[in-house]
């Protein structure tokens, strides 16, 4: 009986290995996503003056620094989508895109991120983002605090609080629209941004 049990067993363990059932690759279905900068076709505003800006870090609630990508259900609730997450942490991400758009929206030929010298910028741009993040229905929203700092001065020259929705496809069965939807913030918040560095550009320090 053990003989003949053996046998059997021997021919299952045979036949899954023929089958391949012991050694089919894991897939791996997570997908990782970055915010898309403004556009490379649209055109860039040509660089008139030297009007070097610094970014600095982007302050966001600490719900918003997991590597999923968080989705709002209601006022109340989030949920994390555990096989989309993000490339690099959200924070860094939102600041490298501002820069990067900043860089086509300014008649600047410098915008730097956080490694500057005090006295290499004219002008210093402070974020803190409230509210980063697309619900269930595919309602985008931005709501940040932003400051304008001249050079020589720890005193805003301009500040504001920027609010900013969009609504895109419900992302219910495809995290990349939410990448979508908050990169076109990002965009629009951008575009809304540059007004008053100008601003505090022609004011001067």
């Amino acid at each position: 009986m053990k003989s003949g049990f053996g046998l059997v067993s021997l021919v299952s363990v045979i036949g899954m290995l023929l089958s391949g059932c012991l050694f089919k690759p894991v897939t791996d279905s997570t997908r990782h996503f970055v915010l898309a900068p403004i556009s490379t076709n649209e055109p860039n505003t040509t660089s008139t003056q030297h009007l070097p800006v610094g970014i600095g870090f982007v302050k966001m609630p600490s719900y918003l620094l997991r590597d999923s990508i968080a989705i709002r259900d209601g006022a109340n609730e989030i949920e994390y989508l555990e096989r989309a997450m993000w490339g690099e942490r959200l924070d860094l991400c939102f600041q490298r895109t501002l820069a990067a758009n900043l860089s086509r929206l300014l008649p600047s030929d410098s915008v730097y991120l956080t490694d500057w010298g005090r006295d290499r910028v004219t002008l210093r741009v402070l974020i803190n983002v409230q509210q980063f993040d697309v619900d269930t229905h595919g309602h985008g929203t931005l709501i940040a605090q932003w400051r304008i700092i001249g050079a020589g001065s720890d005193l805003p020259s301009e500040s504001g609080q920027t609010q900013l929705a969009r609504f895109g496809a419900t992302p219910k069965n495809d995290p990349e629209i939410i990448a979508t939807t908050l990169s076109e913030l990002v965009v629009e918040f951008s575009r809304q941004l540059a007004q008053p560095i100008r601003k505090s550009a022609r004011s001067g320090p």
